[in-house]
């Protein structure tokens, strides 16, 4: 289940890589929509208006991310950073300094989000299917994809095309935070409690998985299915760990490493095709 709540933000990571940027807000961004689902389901607002909240911030960081990056034309790298700290403080603010939020009993429409089924499918992975034939279409069948991609590959091209480049990036940006949203919010179904730098937790392997699906692409581009397989690998580690009983520290060490395999094998064999072509 784990890739079910990973594949969230690494899909939100994977859209700021086609824009060749990076998203480091994804993990601050699961944690501010769980604190703030939670404080008002807490507060006793009904489930359908805390989840509009939590929508809410969770776009608002989009939005925040949007106009850094593609309105004040800011490095995306220290732009979505900076969100990163400024996030994780209002997180350790809202929480008094890192008390969790605990929702026993928590709402039945929230538990169904983690431990509930849709057609027989347990329901965190039929979100993440939707979400992946969401995006796969939206960047690879859509004109609106294609636009993204060509924006990422060639700003000048793109420009001299007619293409808004700073809008399709700033879009690029918002829907990686609508992706961590879901993340948020499903973590926060499976946990029962909303925790401060809970998002943290997954935004490295979220970066991994991203990174990843480069090595399924032919030419080395961000795509959607790859970021999947790349999802599966870093929940299969952390996981197969856990059931092995092994130390949780030798997790880190273990991703690392079969980041740098799949990484060289990547490599080795691009030199190899390219020195077939000759």
């Amino acid at each position: 289940m784990r890739m079910s709540i990973l594949s969230g933000p690494a899909f939100g990571v994977m859209l700021a890589l086609v824009c060749k940027g990076i998203d480091l807000s994804s993990g601050t961004t699961m944690g501010l929509v769980a604190i703030t689902l939670a404080s008002a389901i807490s507060a006793g607002k009904s489930f359908g208006v805390s989840l509009f909240f939590a929508f809410l911030v969770g776009s608002s960081v989009g939005i925040i991310n949007a106009l850094l990056i593609a309105k004040a034309n800011l490095n995306p790298f220290i732009a979505t950073i900076s969100v990163l700290f400024i996030g994780n403080s209002i997180e350790k603010c809202v929480t008094r300094g890192g008390l969790p939020i605990y929702l026993y009993p928590s709402p039945k429409s929230l538990d169904r989000i983690y431990r509930g089924n849709i057609l027989g499918i347990p329901t965190p992975i039929f979100i993440m299917v939707i979400m992946t034939l969401l995006l796969f279409f939206f960047l690879e069948k859509s004109k609106y994809g294609r636009k993204l991609r060509a924006a990422g590959e060639n700003i000048k091209a793109s420009r001299l095309a007619g293409i808004p480049v700073r809008f399709y990036y700033g879009l690029a940006y918002f829907f990686a935070a609508i992706c961590a949203t879901i993340g948020g919010i499903v973590v926060l179904s499976q946990i029962r409690a909303a925790q401060p730098l809970v998002g943290e937790s997954y935004l490295w392997d979220a970066i991994g998985a991203a990174y990843l699906s480069t090595i399924m692409s032919p030419r080395g581009q961000p795509n959607v299915l790859g970021t999947l397989f790349g999802a599966l690998v870093m929940a299969t580690v952390a996981n197969g760990f856990t059931l092995m009983g092994l130390s949780f520290y030798w997790k880190e060490f273990a991703k690392g490493v079969i980041i740098l395999i799949l990484l060289l094998v990547s490599t080795l064999k691009k030199r190899y095709e390219g020195r077939c072509l000759y």
